[in-house]
This record gives C-alpha cells, sequence and structure tokens, in this order.
C-alpha cells in the first residue's frame, strides 16, 4: 500500500512538472487543475529539482559555468568569478573571456574613477569589446613599463583607448618594464611623472591584468627584456606567472629579487592590498599563471573559461590531497 501511495505521488509530481515546464502553465493554474494548494504545487517542483527528475541546462555559447564560478569563490575566497564555455578556436575562446570582462567592467557600481590596467595582449582584447561611453569620467592608469619592441602599440591600446572610450584621461608610464640596473629603476621611480602614475595606480578603485604565462611566450621574451636563457631560469627557480612583469612564483612570491628590483611596476602588496582587483585570462596554457595569481592572492575576481578553471580546481585539489 506504501509503494503504491508512493508511486502514486511520484507521478503527480511528473505531471505537475510537465504541466509547469512542457504547457508553460503557472504555479496557480496547476494548482487550480488538480486542485492544489500553490504552496504544495511549489514543493512538488522543488522536490522534481532535487531529486534530479528535472534538469535545468542553459544550452548556449555564451552560458556561464555556475558550479565552477561557485567553487572557484570558494576554493580561492574570491568576490566573484566569471567562468565561459571553453569554444573550439582558441581565438574565440580569448574573444568570449575579452567580451564578458568587458561587460562586467561596463556594469560596475559605482562605476570607478580610477583604474590601474597592466597592458597586454589580452587587456587588447577587453578594450577592443568596451563601447564607447562605458564610463564616463574614468582616469585609466599604466601599472607597469612598456616594452621596447612590440608589433604594435599594446600600451596604447589598453591604456589610451580604455580611457577615450571612457570619456576620461589616462597616464602612461614612458619607460621599460625591465631596466638594465637596480639603480636605473631607482631613479626612474624617483622621477615626478613616474612617482606620480605609480602612486595613483596604487591607490585605484580597481585594477584590471591578464596574468602572464612564465615561458617563453612571455611578451617579455618577444620584446627581448627576458632573454630565453633568463626564462629557462626563471622556470627552473618555480617561476609560475607574469603579474604585472613580476615573475611569481605558485604562492606570488617572486622568484628573483634582483630582476625584481629592476622592474618597473607597481609593488606586489599594492596588488595585495587593493580593494578590488580582476584577473583575465584564457587558454589552457595560461592555467599555471591564473593558479598562481589565484592562490597568490594577486586578485579579487577573475574571468577565464572552463577549462582553465577545472584545471585550476584540480590542481589546487591535488596540492590539498599531497598535505593530507
Amino acid at each position: 500500500m506504501a509503494r503504491k501511495s508512493r508511486d502514486e505521488h511520484l507521478i503527480q509530481v511528473l505531471h505537475v512538472a510537465e504541466m509547469y515546464y512542457f504547457e508553460h502553465m503557472t504555479q496557480s493554474a496547476i494548482a487550480e487543475r488538480l486542485s492544489l494548494s500553490r504552496w504544495t504545487v511549489g514543493r512538488m517542483l522543488e522536490s522534481a529539482r532535487d531529486s534530479g527528475l528535472v534538469h535545468i541546462t542553459i544550452d548556449h555559447p555564451l552560458a556561464r559555468h555556475h558550479r565552477l564560478e561557485v567553487e572557484l569563490t570558494e576554493r580561492f575566497g574570491l568576490a566573484k568569478a566569471i567562468v565561459v564555455p571553453t569554444q573550439a578556436r582558441p581565438d574565440t575562446t580569448l574573444d568570449l573571456i575579452a567580451s564578458a570582462a568587458a561587460d562586467s567592467l561596463t556594469l560596475l557600481r559605482p562605476a570607478p574613477s580610477v583604474i590601474g590596467v597592466s597592458w597586454g595582449r589580452t587587456m587588447a582584447q577587453v578594450v577592443h569589446h568596451l563601447r564607447p561611453g562605458w564610463n564616463h569620467d574614468v582616469t585609466v592608469v599604466q601599472t607597469n613599463g612598456g616594452v621596447a619592441i612590440t608589433r604594435n602599440d599594446l600600451v596604447g591600446r589598453s591604456v589610451v583607448l580604455m580611457a577615450e572610450r571612457g570619456r576620461g584621461r589616462a597616464l602612461t608610464l614612458q619607460a621599460p618594464t625591465v631596466l638594465g640596473s637596480v639603480e636605473l629603476c631607482r631613479m626612474l621611480r624617483a622621477d615626478a611623472s613616474v612617482a606620480r602614475t605609480l602612486e595613483m595606480a596604487s591607490h585605484a578603485d580597481l585594477l584590471v591584468y591578464a596574468p602572464g604565462a612564465a615561458d617563453s611566450g612571455s611578451v617579455l621574451v618577444g620584446a627581448g627584456h627576458i632573454p630565453p636563457a633568463d626564462m629557462e631560469r626563471l622556470r627552473a627557480a618555480g617561476a609560475k606567472a607574469d603579474v604585472m612583469s613580476h615573475f611569481v612564483d605558485s604562492s606570488g612570491r617572486p622568484v628573483d629579487p634582483d630582476l625584481d628590483a629592476r622592474t618597473l611596476s607597481m609593488d606586489l602588496d599594492a596588488i595585495r592590498r587593493a580593494s578590488r582587483v580582476i584577473a583575465v585570462g584564457a587558454g589552457l596554457e595560461k592555467a599555471e599563471a591564473i593558479g598562481a595569481t589565484l592562490s597568490g592572492g594577486l586578485c579579487t575576481e577573475v574571468v577565464t573559461d572552463s577549462e582553465v578553471a577545472e584545471a585550476v580546481l584540480g590542481r589546487a585539489a591535488g596540492r590539498s590531497g599531497n598535505r593530507s
């Protein structure tokens, strides 16, 4: 008798779910048709979802991965995570990530008045997706020096254009990001215009950057600032990411103090103190860098794709397992 009662209840739950999801009936209409209370219908729909009788999926290439967002947020203590599906082509994935990051910047309320930005290929793509008027009076500040050799104007694209489209102004650093000596770097930091820019970046309402991979594909290698042999040495010393031109290990610490002292960039401690820091990255080649950024406490929010998120969470779980 009890089995029959359970079967009858299951059939009624199934019937309620079909009317709600297939026939698009309201809960009140279902309650009236079946002589039930609206509360009972609501409980049945909740039961259908909790038991797995009903699965709700959003099937669209732009749909975000809520589960991965929650796991990243909880695992790394983030304020927010945006995870979009990895696409068939890497350039399409990057474009989708850049669009999501641009949307996030546009929707910030209150709108930030000062934004610190690290130049790069990913940030240039983010700026490409920012529409004119995305902000109404923004100051965009360059967080680290530029490169001497480049195929396109990454600094200008990421900093000046971002400011122009935000109806504001840009403060750039007219100096290389890696200097030949510690003394030269100190002298440049003492320059009034450089000091003002770095000071403003360290107190910005928001920092946005794309962690770079610590490998031969680094833009700093391509620009000649870091010779390939030095990059191999940095890798051997534990370098996992390029964070605003600082090469850091999996804990977010610099792996080469001398190189770090010759790097014209806002300090890592200033990045950690910032109230809001968005890291943007796409592609499995960036998974290690994103993971180091998150583990090192060098961002409060992340925008990435599902393959990167899965890889970062997998590595984090592996490290936790090894410690236990």
